[in-house]
């Protein structure tokens, strides 16, 4: 029996899924961003899950997609439009996922790799970790990751990274701030610590109050400089914060100088909208 090439596991309220394709430099198929996508909704659905976290297995994080599975379909094939919609809806499912998503980056992120890494709400990476997308080399183009990463890198980096595949190490990814932290290459356990520091920040809020914070920045970004229907969201957001139970909870416990309890709110039930 094949090995799994999506990993799930829970401890405590953290779910962690792992990139299982390790002398494939963690490739994506159609077949493994479909289980990657099934992961995702998992954890979503489950409510005792309140964290995600997104690694690879072995010396890379991810490779992109698995070139070699592509060419062995025909373009317009079943099974090629099947796998461009399961790798479509990966990126989309975990960045639109209600909890709060790390991208614990243990090694270097190539093309669809960079993709689930800007799809994650935080990246801790490994220093000797790098970035690229070498579509260009093989004439192509990193189309389905664009719709995550030219947002957040803005048009004239994008083009740069882009057009020149350079690889962009982990340093560099945090000067120029699409990288949360970098791990101290003093340390090898570094990496973990500061993937649970991050946790522990986490744990510490309100699943509810995440959702929705996440819910408010995509909401006041897609809005631009549309000043009423921003003023409208905040607004409506803000009611429907204050007066529910979980802001009651949590003011409460800060009134009574206790640590609020938030296991009683947990999300479940409710997967990504696409």
């Amino acid at each position: 029996m094949s090995e799994k090439e999506v990993l799930y596991s829970q401890q405590g309220a953290v779910a962690t899924i792992t990139l299982n394709r390790p002398k494939r430099g963690n490739a994506l198929s159609g077949p493994m961003a479909a289980q990657f996508v099934e992961a995702i909704n998992r954890a979503i659905d489950d409510a005792t899950v309140r964290v995600l976290v997104i690694t690879g297995n072995g010396k890379y994080f991810c490779t992109g997609m698995d070139l070699t599975s592509q060419s062995n379909n025909d373009d317009d094939s079943p099974t090629a439009s099947d796998a461009v919609a399961s790798t479509q809806s990966m990126f989309t499912t975990l960045a639109r996922c209600p909890k709060p998503t790390i991208a614990r980056v243990n090694g270097p992120a190539l093309g669809g790799g960079v993709g689930i890494v800007f799809s994650c709400n935080f990246r801790i990476v490994h220093p000797a970790a790098y970035f690229s997308m070498p579509e260009v080399h093989r004439g192509l183009i990193p189309a389905l990751i664009s719709e995550v990463i030219v947002p957040q890198l803005g048009a004239f980096r994008a083009k740069q990274y882009m057009l020149s595949g350079e690889r962009v190490s982990a340093a560099e990814g945090y000067r120029v701030g699409f990288v949360t932290s970098v791990a101290d290459p003093q340390d090898e356990a570094s990496l973990d610590k500061k993937v649970q520091e991050y946790v522990a920040l986490l744990l510490q809020s309100g699943p509810g109050a995440m959702r929705d914070v996440k819910n408010l920045v995509d909401a006041v970004d897609s809005r631009g400089g549309n000043n009423k229907a921003v003023t409208s969201y905040v607004r409506e957001a803000f009611g429907k914060m204050i007066s529910s139970e979980e802001a009651a909870h949590g003011i409460g416990a800060f009134a009574s100088r206790e640590k609020p309890n938030w296991d009683e709110f947990g999300l479940g039930g409710v997967k990504a909208k696409l």
